[in-house]
């Protein structure tokens, strides 16, 4: 049987006086420690773009957060471990799309 989750898809775009070096070290390093004290969190991964590849993408990367349900993922960014990543986002991001998704596994190791 296959598991579904609830997934929050962060597409975002770095600052436009930072780095590629800064934006990742920041969202590698700062970010994802906090990202990772989300409570009801299942599964984080950050997926960078390269840009020179995918020019016409228009960001620079993507995160997925995995929750149990919706409600998991609302509590998770309401709580002040969420409201504490979400104001870290202007420190490496001029621009953040989320937007949520269920993901059904087909094939899963």
């Amino acid at each position: 049987m296959s598991r579904t989750y609830v997934k929050r898809l962060g597409i975002l775009k770095r600052r436009d006086d930072m780095t590629h070096e800064q934006f990742v070290a920041h969202w590698m390093g700062t970010h994802a420690t906090l990202c990772k004290k989300l409570p009801g969190l299942r599964r984080y991964s950050v997926n960078l773009v390269d840009r020179e590849r995918f020019a016409a993408f228009g960001y620079d990367g993507f995160s997925e957060l995995w929750f149990d349900s919706e409600e998991d993922l609302h509590a998770a960014f309401a709580s002040a471990e969420g409201r504490t990543l979400l104001a870290d986002l202007p420190n490496f991001t001029s621009r953040i799309d989320p937007i949520i998704s269920v993901e059904t596994q087909m094939l899963w190791p």
